[in-house]
């Protein structure tokens, strides 16, 4: 199969193994075909790519190296939910034993862990290692006073979070209003993601999303923790945290290490289906045709 697509949570990616792929797209990927493959009219259709496993020189036999791919041709640095995707795509097609439970995956220059629970279906966790906080003195965009109180989280990829007001309504208007501009605000060189926040209680929350390069979307593990980490750094809840999303709910586990912290998200991952490409739209992919 040319590819497998797996959703966490709504949150849904394309697995391209270059093993399995047509040439010249076993070779290398490029922004343009990132964009086609995830076009939802005229692609398979996708909220990001995972293409891997790479070849890297050097890595233990349970060490697997990927590239993460938003639809517009960026590349992400991490992605929660990309890499327990593809956690669950090296288990299911025999790269990772079906009874081992852990892996090391490398991402955008960073190692993340991976633990399975017991069962196929069973949730996939991922550390994405040491994180930071810090609150912003003003809002990032002008006029975005009713978003409160801003936040910047890195884990291992950029987050602005915003705690608005209860008199404010978070939904996916407000994600949709803000998010836009606050994703290529000035303070963001290499752009954001972002998280608009209603703590619920001391370890439940809501947020909506706005991804970067991928815009509104259901559900995020790197925003997800982003969250968590902000809420708690915050002092407004306390490990663990369970953070809602429209597509559904993560576990987020979050651990103070010196003037940093520990973050892990946990949740499922949901096999949809698996096809091959034609070999007349590669071509036209590719070429152009």
């Amino acid at each position: 199969m040319h590819y497998h697509k797996y959703h966490g949570l709504g949150n849904d990616y394309l697995v391209l193994d270059p093993r399995t792929l047509p040439s010249p797209l076993d070779g290398c990927m490029t922004a343009a075909w990132a964009t086609a493959i995830c076009d939802r009219n005229r692609g398979v259709g996708g909220d990001g790519i995972v293409y891997g496993p790479l070849r890297v020189d050097g890595l233990p036999a349970d060490h697997f190296a990927c590239q993460i791919w938003n639809p517009d041709g960026s590349i992400a640095e991490v992605s929660g939910n990309g890499l327990r995707i593809f956690a669950r795509y090296l288990r299911d097609v025999g790269y990772v034993d079906m009874f081992a439970t852990a892996c090391t995956l490398h991402s955008g220059g960073r190692a993340v862990s991976i633990n399975f629970d017991a069962g196929k279906d069973d949730t996939i966790g991922v550390g994405l290692g040491m994180a930071t906080a810090s609150r912003l003195s003003s809002p990032p965009v002008t006029g975005a006073d009713e978003l409160g109180d801003a936040w910047t989280v890195n884990v291992g990829n950029p987050h602005c979070v915003f705690f608005p007001a209860a008199t404010v309504t978070v939904d996916a208007v407000l994600a949709r209003r803000w998010g836009p501009s606050v994703e290529v605000a000035e303070l963001f060189p290499n752009r954001t993601n972002v998280q608009f926040v209603r703590v619920l209680d001391r370890h439940n929350m809501c947020i909506e999303i706005w991804e970067r390069g991928a815009g509104y979307t259901l559900a995020s593990g790197s925003s997800s923790c982003a969250a968590a980490l902000a809420a708690i750094a915050s002092g407004r809840a306390d490990s663990p945290v369970n953070v809602q999303m429209p597509g559904g709910a993560l576990r987020i586990d979050v651990v103070p290490v010196g003037n940093e912290w520990s973050v892990t998200l946990h949740g499922p991952v949901v096999p949809v289906t698996a096809g091959e490409f034609a070999p007349s739209w590669v071509e036209s992919v590719v070429f152009g045709a």
